[in-house]
């Protein structure tokens, strides 16, 4: 099953959603997660209707900032366990009636409210009865490498995000393709 995450920095114009039209047109994803959309609900549904999924889960933005959306293919094969305005985690029922969580995250982008995401994957991972997959642009960075350009990473912000990752026992996964997508 292929899962698309995209932090689209607002979708509702239209080189955007021609953008994400195109990308799953060639990826075929099964679900979409998009964080800072920046965009409410109705304007999520006509990009919904664009892209032809039946299923949509909107948090809207707060002032002109933030907004989540998830999207998948078939209607009844997703269901929302809960959702804030960094989250939405859902049960997908996948290929042969395997079922497994999804987690789309969109972090703290405010450095020192980044522990605020941190125990929020810590709160989730408590729920977790089911195989899981987080997702999304959690606005960390495990090391100095994944990071291109400006200051130096803060090593407080790599342990921290370490630290919740080891308690939620969750793994990074390698990087595989192009860099920082």
């Amino acid at each position: 099953m292929n899962v698309l995450s995209w932090n689209c920095r607002g979708v509702g114009r239209p080189r955007k959603v021609q953008f994400l039209f195109d990308i799953v047109r060639q990826e075929q994803p099964y679900l979409v997660f998009l964080c800072e959309t920046i965009a409410v609900k109705s304007k999520l549904e006509y990009v919904q209707n664009k892209l032809g999924y039946e299923g949509l889960f909107v948090v809207d933005p707060v002032g002109r900032s933030g907004g989540i959306a998830l999207l998948w293919k078939e209607k009844e094969q997703v269901d929302i366990l809960g959702f804030s305005q960094h989250h939405i985690d859902a049960r997908v029922k996948g290929d042969n009636t395997i079922e497994w969580r999804l987690t789309g995250v969109y972090g703290e982008p405010d450095r020192l409210q980044r522990h605020k995401t941190w125990d929020l994957l810590r709160n989730l991972a408590r729920d977790a009865n089911l195989p899981w997959c987080v997702i999304g642009d959690i606005n960390n960075v495990m090391c100095l490498e994944e990071k291109v350009g400006g200051d130096p990473y803060p090593t407080w912000l790599m342990e921290g995000f370490s630290a919740a990752l080891q308690d939620a026992g969750l793994t990074d996964l390698p990087l595989t393709g192009h860099q920082f997508t």
